[in-house]
């Protein structure tokens, strides 16, 4: 009987692995639609599932009230010691409530929005075509400030061909417009499909949570519970502060526009608060944006006042507000973070952005808690067979 070498079988089962891989990888790509809408509705339902738990718990601290009462409040507030909202009522009341505001926003913010984007793309428009003028200038400029001839600069464009990029550049808002806006009208029937799916999804959570520890040993349930609730701190820790950090400079930036008499402060507000999610160059990109509507306009002043506060703002959020928010939600260092937004990037494009850093410091978490378990357990000492136990059930036996 021949004997296959050992390598020739590892190479076989290796190449049949990235057949099946690729095959499978295939299929993926079939239903990569309807795997990301189940995704975010999972995710959704992720992120509000501690609303709708605290509701059922009780949105009241009994020990809070039992305090008031001890000093001399009203009895009354023993029924609120009482006063729960079962789950199902307050997972309808929760979707219900967010259906509300999503659409109350739109019914108020599309008529502020609309103008403000069609006026501020026929301003930017305006630019594109005054850009040649203004590099042409600055390019005598620097010619006779340096005491040299103008055709030494010969390196930057000429007139004509910064007049072609002016007319590229124009021809390039209103298209990229009417894409952002069709491409918004198509997220806004997706969403709502992912609302109600995500909807059903946190009916059935307890249920789901049940099935699956149902298809695990009993001997591993602890370690499954405490794996959850490091990822629950981790990754829905961050996805949760990031979407309140969101909100939060959403209103700071209008609030600050609109004190500064800027103009378009409902949409840049608006962007302010979305682009803050992405990490590392979320916050840079915010910041120059409402500056810039004043400087468009020539009030270099009121601009540069502009910019300071809200750096000022960016400074007390990120070092006071922050920390407290989000705490050691990743616990990654600057490093590992800088890494895994550029690995994300790389395997996922955008949602790598939002994603990468939550994910990997779930992982980072979880690799920690092992090795250090780990390390913990070879350092235990076994107790001889003479000593004592040291478990206290073993000692009561």
């Amino acid at each position: 009987m021949v004997r296959v070498p050992r390598l020739v079988l590892f190479l076989v089962a290796f190449a049949a692995l990235i057949y099946v891989t690729e095959r499978l990888w295939q299929l993926f790509t079939m239903f990569a639609d309807l795997v990301r809408m189940l995704a975010l509705a999972w995710l959704l339902a992720y992120v509000l599932h501690p609303l709708v738990a605290w509701l059922d718990r009780g949105p009241f601290p009994e020990p809070w009230l039992e305090g008031l009462i001890r000093r001399g409040a009203p009895l009354w507030l023993r029924v609120l010691t009482r006063f729960r909202i079962p789950y199902p009522i307050g997972a309808t009341l929760v979707y219900i409530g967010l259906l509300a505001a999503i659409l109350i926003g739109l019914l108020l913010g599309v008529p502020l929005l609309v103008p403000q984007a069609l006026e501020l793309t026929t301003l930017l428009a305006s630019y594109f075509q005054k850009a040649p003028e203004i590099l042409v200038e600055l390019q005598r400029d620097l010619a006779a400030r340096f005491n040299v001839p103008v055709e030494s600069l010969a390196i930057l464009p000429s007139r004509e061909a910064w007049q072609d990029l002016a007319r590229l550049g124009a021809g390039w808002v209103l298209p990229i417009l009417v894409e952002t806006a069709r491409r918004i009208g198509g997220g806004l029937v997706e969403f709502l499909l992912i609302l109600a799916l995500s909807y059903y999804t946190m009916l059935d959570w307890h249920n789901l949570s049940r099935q699956i520890l149902a298809l695990i040993p009993p001997a591993y349930h602890d370690e499954i519970r405490a794996t959850a609730a490091i990822l629950d701190r981790t990754f829905g820790g961050f996805l949760r502060g990031q979407l309140l950090i969101a909100l939060i400079n959403g209103l700071v930036t209008w609030g600050v526009m609109v004190a500064f008499g800027a103009p378009f402060a409902g949409l840049i507000a608006l962007l302010a608060g979305l682009v803050i999610l992405i990490p590392l160059i979320g916050a840079p990109i915010a910041l120059w944006g409402p500056p810039l509507t004043l400087w468009l306009r020539g009030e270099w002043s009121a601009g540069l006042w502009m910019w300071i506060v809200l750096l000022i703002y960016q400074q007390v959020l990120f070092h006071l507000l922050v920390p407290r928010m989000l705490g050691e939600a990743t616990g990654l260092p600057p490093l590992l973070t800088l890494i895994a937004v550029l690995v994300g990037v790389r395997l996922l494009g955008f949602w790598g952005f939002i994603f990468a850093i939550p994910i990997a410091g779930a992982g980072y978490s979880l690799a920690f808690l092992l090795l250090t378990s780990r390390s913990a357990s070879t350092r235990a000492p076994e107790p001889s067979a003479g000593s004592p136990s040291i478990d206290p059930i073993e000692d009561r036996k």
